[in-house]
């Protein structure tokens, strides 16, 4: 089966798992920790790579990107930005820097080629942006037949480029593509029923039992697969809890199948959520304009919030200089009133990267 279009960058280091990923509705979550975890070691090892995520686009939705940068994972999409105020004393910064006019806008890129392109009534199954080896591409699926969509490929190509153009967004590539439903048709994998059952096992004896977990049930295939528990950080039965799914596995001749324990905080999964929505149009216009030099944007709330800026910059005082006045204009921005309200007092950290994981700023 062919996968529909993805959203991906390149990580040597995370291509094994990627590979192997299945993003279905209900693991979802236990995926997006495993990811976490594996970003996690990356942190403990001080290795900063770009990174590499698949995600399947679902039809008739934007695909969200998801830009890993080492131990930082950013989610980019949608509306991001009402209003904004810049002092007088920035305006040196925003003539070098023209960012601030970009970030002041109430949709995203994606959002805009998307909706413009059903308002004049073209077929528009999906939209996703890819970042890979270096490139940047936006790929449009188009619904119909092979007559229409050569028809209407090169008027959605032209308009496509128009709202880029009028962004300024020079490093995208265009791709249009015609979406088939039987190239694309989804084909369940056999072994899904029977995790299925599994995890239904699991719910009830736990519920049996009076154990509450935020989820369990297992994630992944063969070798890959795993029990992914989820408990509150202030849980103090993990143990008890782990010997009941042991039990179903027994029973259902998967006792091989280890059991990973996430200990959630929701706090900072609150936090992590809202600094997530804080960076989507930021990152995008980054990412957009080739004069930034930026290759990859993400933040982690841990301890605290930080936001990466990863570039292709050269270490040099110019660069410094440059990094510095980017770091202004970010924390001015931030400091505005719409989103200190969303930063919720929050302390955090802007740092800017040249290549070889130098600091900038």
């Amino acid at each position: 089966m062919k996968k529909r279009f993805n959203s991906f960058m390149d990580d040597s280091s995370l291509e094994k798992l990627n590979e192997d990923l299945v993003w279905k509705s209900n693991q979802k979550q236990k995926q997006k920790q495993r990811l976490l975890e594996a970003i996690d070691q990356l942190e403990r090892s001080e290795s900063i790579k770009p990174g590499n995520d698949i995600l399947p686009m679902k039809k008739n939705h934007l695909l969200r990107n998801v830009v890993y940068c080492g131990i930082a994972l950013v989610i980019l999409s949608g509306a991001f930005i009402s209003s904004a105020f810049v002092s007088p004393a920035m305006a040196q910064v925003v003539s070098k820097i023209p960012y601030l006019g970009q970030i002041f806008k109430k949709e995203s890129v994606g959002t805009e080629i998307i909706n413009t392109l059903r308002k004049k009534g073209y077929k528009i199954d999906s939209l996703g942006q890819t970042y890979y080896g270096g490139k940047k591409q936006i790929e449009i699926s188009v619904d119909g037949s092979e007559k229409y969509f050569k028809r209407v490929k090169g008027d959605i190509n032209k308009i496509t480029k128009d709202i880029l153009e009028a962004r300024n967004y020079d490093s995208y590539k265009v791709k249009i593509t015609r979406y088939d439903p039987v190239q694309y048709e989804y084909k369940p994998d056999p072994r899904q029923e029977k995790y299925d059952k599994i995890n239904q096992e699991i719910a009830v004896e736990l519920k049996n039992h009076n154990y509450h977990v935020l989820d369990a049930g297992i994630a992944g295939f063969d070798s890959d697969a795993r029990v992914a528990l989820e408990v509150l950080d202030t849980e103090k039965h993990i143990e008890e809890i782990k010997q009941v799914i042991k039990d179903v596995l027994v029973e259902n001749n998967e006792e091989k199948t280890p059991i990973k324990v996430y200990k959630i905080n929701l706090k900072k999964q609150e936090q992590e959520g809202r600094w997530g929505n804080i960076l989507d149009n930021v990152g995008e216009d980054l990412l957009g304009k080739e004069e930034y030099h930026v290759k990859m944007v993400g933040y982690s709330v841990h301890p605290e919030p930080q936001v990466f800026i990863y570039t292709s910059l050269s270490y040099s005082e110019e660069n410094k200089q440059f990094a510095n006045e980017l770091e202004g204009v970010i924390d001015e921005f931030l400091q505005t009133e719409d989103m200190k309200a969303k930063i919720k007092g929050d302390a955090y950290k802007v740092i800017i990267y040249a290549k070889g994981k130098k600091k900038l700023n």
